[in-house]
């Protein structure tokens, strides 16, 4: 029977995941949608492939005044999926599937601690689904950053640990904890639950003495002071790197709520309930999550005290953490996606208390058909936000009846937009080494604000206008020539009309669609 009900939740996680549009997605270029981030992501994976990096010293495309060396989160997954791009060849899809497996493993997980903890199939299989629904989670779970497999490692730590407490084994405890270390070195957000987790464990310690001598209390703890130490001690090693290579490319520190001033804090307030709140998760299914928290708290002398104790201690780290990265929450929000471990607490605690104490209520037919039609809606709405992101004209998005017409229309607009300045550089590499222009050679690459978006595309080392775009226009072409630039390459034909680039038009070697090449060597 259990065997069953696996294949029945694996069965419809692929069907979501095809609802979701992966089967195109995972062949897709990066879409446009963070695109800033994910070509950060790339780029470092890139240079582990084509210029076999050391693990602990990473680089990106944008040189820089340190040849790129610049690290960003633990980079395992990026060096892992350079050494199979070595194997099987570069396929960004692979980096896709890696990322997917790991989500998908932790929602498994979720199923299995559900299971074994509600004894309930249904509720079981409706869990990791509704988590699944998240626009923010089904969006980032095929892509190429770190918060999501974090937050799917997390999911698995969290079922290991699960499991060493009901069979008493420490090879299962010793497991989760080093899961809780992966996740953390990944994203330091994915430790919310770790940290109540070892709030708890202190507590226990301190007021509930099961072992007699001190020494064997504290010995209780070691594995959570590792996990400790060693978070500690990469980001320290990662804040050293970047101090003597490349700093401030990638945020390690924090951008709190008190440091700005208050016009700036309401703006960000009201980005974070237009857009970043909705894309984190739907604001119907949110308000219900937040009902069965407070219920907790009403029938608390019968909802299991470990649970009430771990959701609250959760919640109030989301909400610390909230206030520690405020300034982010303006456009970055994937920086919310491991708070997502709090929306499965309040329903696993309120459904054990009705399975104990409201046996007909929690086995309800039409209470099951009606959530089971909530998370039906949910993972449509996550259907229509995830290909929105990457196919808005496509027929399922045009005819969503749950997605406004205005927003559909933002996102085409967007995509045109990028498009005509991206799409010809996915395919321009060719080109480019026929020109005899090699990987290593320094471009200016024109116009582009971010770090590494043009440049991981063409794969190709050199500046963009991030930083560079502040210097005069009469005087920036000279000065990245002094910063051994060797060519110009623009995605925009329409500003080759600039004064500053009149005494430079003679030295085009090549135009490739929408792009022009100018060799400043000559």
């Amino acid at each position: 029977m259990k065997r069953k009900a696996d294949f029945l939740f694996v069965a419809l996680l692929l069907a979501v995941s095809l609802l979701y549009g992966y089967s195109d997605i995972m062949f897709a270029r990066p879409s446009y949608h963070h695109i800033w981030r994910q070509s950060d992501c790339l780029s470092i994976t890139m240079n582990y492939y084509q210029d076999n990096r050391n693990f602990f010293r990473p680089a990106i495309h944008w040189i820089g005044e340190s040849g790129g060396r610049t690290i960003s989160e633990f980079p395992i997954i990026y060096f892992s999926v350079a050494q199979l791009w070595k194997v099987f060849g570069y396929h960004e899809f692979i980096f896709r599937l890696i990322n997917v497996l790991i989500v998908f493993t932790g929602l498994y997980c979720l199923f299995r601690l559900a299971r074994e903890f509600l004894s309930d199939t249904f509720w079981a299989i409706l869990i990791p689904l509704f988590v699944f629904s998240s626009p923010l989670l089904a969006y980032f779970t095929n892509n190429f950053l770190m918060d999501a497999p974090a937050f799917g490692i997390v999911l698995i730590a969290c079922y290991f640990y699960w499991k060493a407490y009901k069979a008493e084994s420490n090879k299962w405890y010793y497991l989760s904890f080093l899961l809780f270390l992966l996740a953390g070195l990944l994203k330091i957000s994915a430790l919310l639950i770790f940290i109540a987790l070892l709030i708890i464990q202190l507590y226990n310690m301190i007021f509930h003495r099961r072992e007699k001598t001190w020494l064997s209390r504290v010995a209780r703890l070691w594995p959570y002071l590792i996990v400790v130490l060693l978070t500690y001690g990469w980001y320290s090693y990662a804040g050293y790197y970047n101090r003597h290579n490349m700093n401030g490319i990638f945020l390690h520190g924090i951008l709190p709520i008190w440091g700005i001033e208050g016009p700036a804090r309401l703006e960000i307030w009201k980005a974070m309930l237009k857009t970043l709140i909705p894309s984190f998760f739907s604001n119907e299914a949110l308000l219900i999550d937040l009902a069965l928290f407070l219920s907790m708290f009403v029938f608390y002398k019968k909802v299991n005290r470990f649970f009430r104790v771990l959701t609250t201690l959760v919640l109030t780290g989301g909400i610390g953490f909230i206030l520690l990265f405020y300034q982010v929450f303006n456009v970055h929000d994937y920086y919310l996606l491991n708070l997502l471990i709090i929306i499965p607490l309040p329903l696993i605690t309120v459904l054990d208390m009705l399975k104990r104490h409201y046996p007909a209520l929690f086995n309800n037919t039409i209470l099951k058909t009606v959530a089971a039609l909530g998370v039906v809606v949910l993972l449509y709405m996550g259907a229509v936000t995830t290909r929105m992101r990457y196919y808005p004209k496509q027929a399922f998005v045009q005819k969503s009846i749950l997605i406004s017409k205005a927003s559909i229309s933002n996102w085409i607009s967007w995509s045109d937009y990028c498009g005509s300045y991206y799409k010809s550089l996915e395919t321009i590499t060719p080109y480019l080494r026929s020109l005899g222009i090699r990987r290593d050679d320094l471009v200016y690459s024109t116009p582009d604000g971010t770090i590494n978006v043009t440049l991981y595309l063409m794969d190709q080392k050199g500046f963009s206008d991030f930083y560079v775009g502040d210097i005069p226009e009469d005087k920036r072409i000279e000065t990245v020539k002094s910063l051994g630039i060797k060519y110009l390459i623009i995605n925009d034909t329409t500003i080759l009309q600039k004064p500053f680039l009149a005494p430079y038009l003679h030295k085009r070697i090549g135009t490739y669609k929408n792009i022009a090449i100018i060799d400043l060597t000559k």
